[in-house]
C-alpha cells in the first residue's frame, strides 16, 4: 500500500504516462525513438491502397502532422480559440507533404516535440480544464503503433532496440 504522500491523482498518472510515452515508451517503443533515424523519404513513404479501398494510405509524416494539428487545435481551444472549420480540418488533418526535404522533416519533428511539451504542461498546470487532452494518450499510442508498423514495412530498424 502506498503512503499517503505517494498516492497519485488520475491527472498525475496521465502526466506521468504522457512523459513516459515520449521518453521511455509504454510497453512499446518511445514516441521520441519512433521518430528518430528516419529520413525524409522514409517518413514521406506510404503503402499503396489495396484494390477496392477508398482513399490513400497515410505516411509517417502525415500521421505526425495529424497529431500536431489536433494537439495545437486543443491547446488553442484551451485559450479560447475556435474549433477548426470543416475546410481547415479537411486540409490539415492528414495534409499532403509537398516539401520532402530533410529540413522540412526536422521541422515537423520539432513541431511535434514542442506540442509534446505544451500538452504535458497543460495537463499538469490546467487541471480539469485540460481534461479532454488526456484522450491524446491512447490516440497517439495508436498512431505510434502505425508509425512503427510503417517503419517495419520499409525495413527501418526497430525503434525499440
Amino acid at each position: 500500500m502506498q503512503a499517503k504522500s505517494e498516492v497519485q491523482t488520475g491527472r498525475d498518472l496521465i502526466v506521468k504516462w504522457w512523459n513516459e510515452a515520449w521518453d521511455e515508451g509504454l510497453w512499446a517503443a518511445s514516441w521520441k525513438k519512433s521518430l528518430e533515424g528516419l529520413t525524409a523519404a522514409q517518413a514521406a513513404w506510404a503503402p499503396a491502397s489495396p484494390v477496392g479501398v477508398r482513399g490513400p494510405r497515410h505516411s509517417i509524416w502525415q500521421i505526425v502532422l495529424h497529431m500536431v494539428f489536433w494537439r495545437e487545435n486543443w491547446l488553442a481551444r484551451l485559450d479560447g480559440g475556435a474549433r477548426p472549420s470543416d475546410e481547415e480540418t479537411a486540409d490539415l488533418n492528414f495534409p499532403a507533404v509537398t516539401d520532402i526535404s530533410e529540413a522540412a522533416w526536422a521541422a515537423a519533428r520539432r513541431k511535434f516535440e514542442d506540442s509534446q511539451r505544451r500538452i504535458a504542461a497543460a495537463l499538469k498546470e490546467r487541471g480539469a480544464e485540460a481534461g479532454p487532452m488526456m484522450y491524446f494518450l491512447p490516440h497517439d499510442c495508436y498512431h505510434f503503433g502505425q508509425i512503427n508498423y510503417l517503419r517495419a514495412m520499409q525495413g527501418v530498424a526497430s525503434a525499440e532496440g
